[in-house]
């Protein structure tokens, strides 16, 4: 069948389109292809998009434009200009030269596309009968494809002789879906190779292309908030820029906002939505109005609070007067300080990247940066929320108005066109199947000698993030059988990589120079011998107390052996990250948001440390899913001779996990409800708690200062007493 993508809210009251769209989708119920609605952005000089792009692998490009009109509405018409209601226009005749001229000169840019592929146009009017128009402008639409109210369309569609191959498909698909510059080479299939080097340059010349959820994620403009969920590798970063560069286009005057945590993603988010917006275009973004923000800013850098309060003419709070006030938190800090005056909206659309890394009070920030319909687009790694203590629904998030109804909900229909307001990614292509399945296992404690320490307790949550229950049951003592379809995991290089390198490997030194000579010797290896790019390679310490002990050794090393390399944040600029020609040294915090193809990661042995062991096993699961391809683990001791058994046992029992089901009273349960549920619990019983335990004098005090504080808890009470007597 044909799908639909509709990318704009209006199709929900286009009555032409959604009657034009029953005429295709009934007419040819076994073709199979994509049809998009106001997409690619094939702008002409009056700023009209197509209505419907129609792609087969069996057909020509179609692109159609939709007339509304009555006949009545139609006064005239001649070869540049048509008269409708009483208001000139550009001739729709026109306009469909110019989407075909657009069109082709997107596919022309392939040369083997260019010699397959010739789009044409289609007007629709789906109000007006052939008859009545040629009766009134008889012979203007001789030369021209016309769907009319009693037409019949089946023939309309011009098949390719020999059809695409698949290569030349999925070349067109990521044409028209905008995400081609993502294509490094030439778009062919990934061939096979022997070293590390031509694998990844096998890797990159593979042709980009968004997968079904994805590209609604990345095309589809909300007309209000939108949650976007999935785990790493799922393109999170890469789908929010690509829709910052779409709104960019379509609406120029609109005021954007991209925003995010991690200093060091910057360049990145800067250089994707720039070749996503020349791709429609010939110059670059208007920074004037798509603004790349950090979440916090200062005097060097912009960033959302600094700059909302320069906007405000209100002074921001230093550095040591915000941990003054929290020191577990300054940026909580700073965002109660500025949310306590008056902000005027300064953006229409606002995109958040890494919304797990943020607090609600800067949510809610961003919630007064934008009118309503408060246009705020934000991706949450929920597996990476094994760093929070919950993940918070929108309510919690962006907090309630004056009468106490929540300010934001994703509850109820989808928006206008079908337009989801909650998005979940389910597969992941940054990392391999093993690597990944490593990393949830790790950072879940499933092969722990302790038993798990934290644990996804609903079978929903496991089929999200992309895995299936094959036995058992989610109750305590139960053993489980969960297994990874390998559709959910599509990274190609057990594909393409035919040489003797292990994807996963793990290492046990005596001491750490060892452990720091080995690392540095791999990685001249690497560069040497499998030619594999220095800025492809990330070495990340996984102790966050020795870091700056133990990166600057590392360096050195590598120095020695005539290797170039940067430390983010520690030693180098603090946006520095995967420059050209050096090899990164990273700490996990500084890793977040950034991949590479060889991950390294050391000092693995404080994964059992007990002091921080949930924490560690939380960093360990960050850093492993760094990982495109391969990943190195070292450690030193008795800590790392458990971990490799520990890793070891993972790696025999894949695709599949096998474990004691635990008991969750005793751990960490990381699905939203539950987790919700009993910090809420936790929370009321220290609260009343805390009542029982004042004096009964200061009580009556507080009861006659503040009587309507007194009424709400009275009245609580009552609820509560009342909803158990009745059951």
């Amino acid at each position: 069948m044909i799908e639909l993508v509709v990318t704009l809210p209006k199709y929900g009251s286009d009555v032409a389109s959604q009657h034009i769209w029953l005429k295709i989708s009934t007419a040819f119920p076994e073709l199979n292809g994509v049809c998009y609605y106001m997409h690619p952005i094939l702008k002409t000089r009056s700023g009209v998009v197509p209505d419907f792009t129609l792609l087969t692998q069996s057909h020509q490009p179609v692109v159609i434009r939709c007339l509304p009109y009555q006949i009545d509405e139609i006064k005239n018409l001649n070869e540049k200009f048509w008269i409708v209601n009483n208001e000139e226009i550009d001739s729709p005749i026109q306009e469909a030269g110019d989407f075909v001229f657009l069109l082709k000169s997107k596919f022309g840019a392939d040369r083997d596309l260019r010699k397959r592929l010739e789009p044409y146009c289609i007007l629709a009017l789906p109000s007006i009968t052939k008859k009545e128009f040629e009766s009134k402008f008889p012979n203007t639409l001789n030369d021209t494809l016309v769907i009319w109210k009693d037409s019949d369309i089946n023939t309309f569609l011009k098949e390719i002789s020999p059809r695409l191959t698949d290569v030349e498909w999925r070349l067109t698909r990521s044409i028209i879906q905008g995400i081609n510059p993502l294509t490094k080479g030439g778009g062919l299939k990934p061939k096979p190779a022997s070293t590390l080097g031509e694998a990844i340059k096998s890797i990159d010349s593979y042709i980009a292309l968004l997968d079904d959820e994805q590209e609604k994620a990345a095309l589809q403009i909300a007309p209000g908030p939108q949650r976007i969920r999935g785990m790493a590798g799922t393109g999170k970063t890469v789908l929010l820029a690509m829709k910052a560069a779409q709104i960019h286009q379509r609406f120029p005057e609109k005021r954007i906002l991209f925003t995010f945590n991690t200093q060091s993603l910057y360049n990145q988010i800067r250089t994707l939505i720039t070749k996503f917006y020349r791709f429609h275009s010939d110059s670059d973004p208007d920074w004037d109005y798509l603004h790349i923000r950090h979440a916090w800013g200062g005097p060097r850098r912009s960033g959302v609070y600094y700059d909302t309060c320069r906007y405000l003419g209100v002074p921001s709070l230093p550095f040591f007067e915000a941990k003054r006030l929290n020191w577990k938190s300054p940026f909580v800090s700073c965002c109660k300080h500025i949310l306590s005056k008056e902000i005027d909206p300064m953006y229409d659309y606002i995109m958040v990247d890494e919304a797990q890394d943020f607090p609600s009070e800067f949510f809610q920030l961003l919630f007064n940066l934008t009118p309503t319909p408060h246009n705020i687009y934000w991706v949450y790694d929920e597996l990476q929320s094994l760093f929070g203590e919950k993940i918070p629904s929108p309510e919690e998030l962006f907090g309630v108005d004056k009468d106490g109804k929540p300010n934001v909900t994703l509850e109820g229909e989808a928006y206008p066109g079908g337009i989801e307001k909650d998005f979940i990614l389910h597969r992941s292509y940054r990392c391999t199947q093993p690597v990944l399945m490593l990393a949830h296992a790790i950072g879940l404690g499933l092969y722990s000698p302790d038993g798990p320490v934290q644990m996804l307790s609903k079978k929903e949550s496991w089929e999200a993030f992309g895995y299936k229950i094959e036995h058992g049951d989610l109750v305590k003592d139960s053993k489980l059988t969960i297994f990874r379809p390998k559709e959910n995991s599509p990274n190609p290089i057990n594909d393409v990589y035919k040489g003797s390198q292990e994807i996963i490997t793990s290492q046990i030194f005596e001491d750490r120079d060892k452990e720091f000579d080995w690392i540095a010797r791999s990685i001249y290896n690497d560069i040497t011998v499998e030619k594999v790019l220095p800025e492809h390679i990330i070495v990340i310490c996984l102790d966050p107390l020795n870091m700056k002990k133990y990166l600057p050794p590392i360096q050195e090393r590598l120095y020695s052996l005539g290797l170039q390399s940067a430390i983010p944040g520690l030693v180098d600029d603090s946006s520095a990250f995967a420059e050209d020609g050096r090899v990164t040294l990273s700490t996990v915090l500084r890793a977040k948001g950034n991949e590479s193809y060889i991950v390294y990661v050391f000092s693995f042995d404080v994964l059992y440390d007990y002091v921080e062991s949930l924490q560690n096993r939380n960093r360990a699961f960050t850093a492993i899913t760094r990982s495109k391809a391969w990943v190195r683990i070292s450690g030193i001791g008795p800590g790392m001779k458990k971990a490799k058994s520990e890793i070891d046992k993972i790696l025999s029992d894949q695709p599949k996990f096998n474990f004691i089901f635990p008991d969750m009273e005793k751990i960490r349960d990381l699905d939203a409800e539950i987790a919700r549920r009993k910090r809420d619990i936790r929370k009321a019983r220290d609260n009343l708690t805390g009542l029982t335990n004042v004096d009964l004098n200061a009580l009556i005090a507080l009861s006659e200062q503040d009587p309507d504080l007194f009424e709400s808890v009275i009245k609580k009470i009552e609820e509560v007493t009342g909803k158990r007597e009745s059951k």
